[in-house]
Parts: C-alpha cells; sequence; structure tokens
C-alpha cells in the first residue's frame, strides 16, 4: 500500500491515461519514419525493453509516446494500431491500466526524486494483470545521481516483460550509464512551417496563431487553443526593462501574474532568437514578435546577451522552488536591466 501512495504522489491518475492517437502521428509527417520503424521493430518481436525516443517534447510527442503504449498492451491490435475496443485498451483510456507506472513531465519538480524511482521498484515485482508492464519516463534526463542509480539496477534486470518507454530532449544530459542501456530512436526535428500547419488542423486556429504556438513548441506554454500567458505582454515587459530608463520595477506586473516556471521556459526560448538577431543571422519567429525581438537585440552587446543567458539559467533552476516567489523575479528585473553588473548575477537564496 505504502508503494501505491507513494506512486500516486508523482503518477496522478490524470497521467495514467493513455490515449490512442493515430491521426496526430499520421498528420506530424516528421514521427512518420519513426512510427514505420517502431511498427517494424514490434511485428518482428525485436523491439528492446528499454526505448529511448529522442526528440522535442510537445503534443505531437506525446501522441507518439501513448499511442506505441496502447499497441503494446492492446490485446487485439488492428493493422497496426491499438484497436480501441479490448479490455486493456478500454483500462487505459480510463487511467485504470494497473501495469502502467508513468513519471511524466513536471515542470514544477526540475529532477526525478529518488524516492519516484523506489516506488517504481517496489510495485515493479508485483504479480501482473497483464502480458506486458509498461513504464514511461518523460525527458529522462531530469535523473539526477540518485535516482538514475536507482533505475540502473531496474534497467540492468527488470521483471520479465517489463517494457521501458522513455523520451529524452537533451540526451547529453542524460547519465551515460542509463543511456548506455537504452536503444535511441532519434526523431526528426520538424521544420517550423510543418509545426504550424500541424498545429492550425489539429486546433482549428488561425495561421497566425499556428505560427506563434510553433514558435513555442513548448505543452508547458500552451495547451493548443488557449495560451497559458499573455506572451505578448511578458515579453513586452521585458523590452522595457532593456531600453529603460525609469523603475526596473515598474513593467513586471505582467513576470508578477505569470507561473516562474512558464515565465522561466518563454525567456529562454526567447533568448536564441534574440542571439540570432545580434549575430546578422534570419530567425525564424511568428510576425508579431519580431519588432520586440529587434529592440532586444539592440539593447544589449553579445557580451551582455551571453551574461543574459547565465542569469536566465539560474532563474529556471530557482524556478520550482517555492520560497521567495515574487523576490526572485524582481532579482531578476534587477539583473536584466544591466547584466554587466556581476553582482546581481548571483541567484536567490
Amino acid at each position: 500500500m505504502a508503494a501505491d501512495t507513494q506512486e500516486s504522489t508523482f503518477s496522478g491518475l490524470a497521467e495514467r491515461r493513455l490515449v490512442s492517437d493515430p491521426a496526430t502521428i499520421e498528420s506530424a509527417g516528421w514521427l512518420n519514419d519513426a512510427w514505420t520503424r517502431l511498427d517494424r521493430m514490434i511485428a518482428a518481436g525485436r523491439l528492446p525493453h528499454g526505448l529511448l525516443l529522442h526528440g522535442r517534447l510537445g503534443a505531437p510527442m506525446t501522441a507518439l509516446i501513448e499511442t506505441l503504449a496502447r499497441r503494446l498492451i492492446c490485446e487485439t491490435p488492428r493493422d497496426g494500431w491499438p484497436c480501441g475496443a479490448c479490455p486493456a485498451c478500454r483500462q487505459a483510456e480510463q487511467g485504470s491500466f494497473p501495469d502502467l507506472h508513468r513519471l511524466a513531465d513536471d515542470p514544477e519538480h526540475r529532477d526525478i526524486p529518488v524516492d519516484a524511482i523506489r516506488a517504481l521498484i517496489e510495485g515493479a515485482f508485483i504479480t501482473r494483470y497483464g502480458r506486458m508492464r509498461l513504464v514511461l519516463i518523460e525527458r529522462i534526463e531530469r535523473l539526477n545521481r540518485a535516482s538514475g542509480n536507482a533505475l540502473l539496477k531496474l534497467l540492468e534486470e527488470p521483471p520479465e516483460s517489463m517494457q521501458f518507454l522513455c523520451t529524452v530532449e537533451q540526451v547529453d544530459r542524460l547519465l551515460p550509464t542509463i543511456r548506455s542501456r537504452l536503444q535511441r530512436i532519434r526523431l526528426r526535428e520538424p521544420r517550423a512551417e510543418e509545426l504550424a500547419a500541424w498545429w492550425q488542423q489539429a486546433t482549428g486556429c488561425s495561421p497566425d496563431r499556428a505560427e506563434l504556438l510553433a514558435f513555442i513548441d513548448d505543452p508547458t506554454l500552451v495547451d493548443g487553443t488557449d495560451p497559458t500567458f499573455d506572451w505578448q505582454a511578458v515579453t513586452q515587459a521585458w523590452v522595457r526593462l532593456a531600453e529603460g530608463p525609469g523603475s526596473p520595477l515598474a513593467p513586471i506586473a505582467p513576470w508578477l501574474a505569470t507561473p516562474r516556471p512558464v515565465l522561466a521556459r518563454w525567456l529562454l526560448r526567447l533568448w536564441p532568437a534574440v542571439a540570432r538577431r545580434r549575430a546578422g543571422l534570419a530567425a525564424d519567429m511568428p510576425p508579431a514578435l519580431v519588432p520586440m525581438v529587434e529592440r532586444l537585440a539592440r539593447a544589449h552587446d553579445s557580451e551582455q546577451w551571453l551574461a543574459i543567458q547565465t542569469r536566465l539559467v539560474q532563474f529556471a533552476r530557482e524556478a520550482g522552488h517555492p520560497l521567495h516567489p515574487e523576490l526572485s523575479v524582481e532579482q531578476l528585473a534587477l539583473d536584466l536591466v544591466d547584466p554587466r553588473l556581476a553582482r546581481r548575477l548571483e541567484p536567490v537564496g
């Protein structure tokens, strides 16, 4: 019972649902090659017990891993897709399939804690309900050293018929010992126009809105149709900070109204676009963002923008910490006004 309670802390009922979504896979052209390869491996009985899908996190990747999981547990697949009608498919759809352990991506927790892996290990050897146990780990690079070493033992000697399905965005951050025990499949990087076309088809939004969603391309920042924050106000606040003069705290009301993990991801998403403009390179971005990015690029020199990146990374690492939320945002604003003041680049303790 303790293991079940612990697991629910990290894998709630909502995250246990597995949705079969062939339409998304078929419409996302950059996933087609990977799906065809996976289907052939399953048909030939050559799917490794540890699979690592390497590509950008987002709705299409989620559709791929969930549909793959459903395909593996489905009792009567049809034309290579889950049937949707067998008992295993129905349970997976409802979030009640008992042989599923899922560590979903969580912007509030930067690392996968060792307690989550211990709970997984405790439940790994309980009598199975179906013919396969599934372990889904999203952004497995979130493993820290303690949780990675704990998972390594299970990867080396897994129970019979246990299948690991993992996703990774930054494979260089993944512990080498974990990486060596998973077979990696690299997904093709989608072109901006492909991603925009997919968003427009999936949500029915306007072409301009689809371009913005493709630029953001982060499931913690968008839900497809309604943004979780006012991206324009948040970006404009940065422009006002960079250009000054005036009180650096006056423009940041949109930042204080935005969850810190969301704010951190958005600012880090903007930084490469600004850096490319600083270097005289084209930056793929929606037209609505171009004027603000251009103004940011002119506000500081290249050396200052490198210091800004360091500060943004620090802020992102602090973002999940519950202490001093307003203070950390205010300090970030002060630091970004003049990144040459190195003494300001220390994060809140």
